[in-house]
């Protein structure tokens, strides 16, 4: 800590900014991709990697349950789903 600061400490205001951002199409992409892999703060770049990470994770099981066949029978069911919270 260097005068009395921490070096990680993320703000509400950019929160809210990072936010923001992130929900302007193509945009957002372009930004989380920057902030996990530049800037000094640490913190905010494992929780941009992790976000990224996570996004491959569901990008490789959709492709999974699309490979084996079963993407019908998944969106059968979501639209059920959303069907009955309408």
């Amino acid at each position: 800590m260097a005068n009395g600061k921490n070096k990680n400490h993320i703000s509400v205001w950019f929160w809210l900014f990072a936010l923001f951002v992130m929900a302007l199409p193509c945009i957002g992409v372009i930004m989380i991709i920057v902030w996990a892999f530049v800037g000094d703060n640490e913190s905010r770049k494992n929780y941009f990697k992790a976000l990224i990470i996570w996004f491959l994770i569901l990008v490789a099981l959709w492709g999974t349950l699309m490979a084996i066949g079963l993407s019908p029978l998944v969106l059968k069911q979501l639209q059920v789903w959303l069907h009955r919270l309408q």
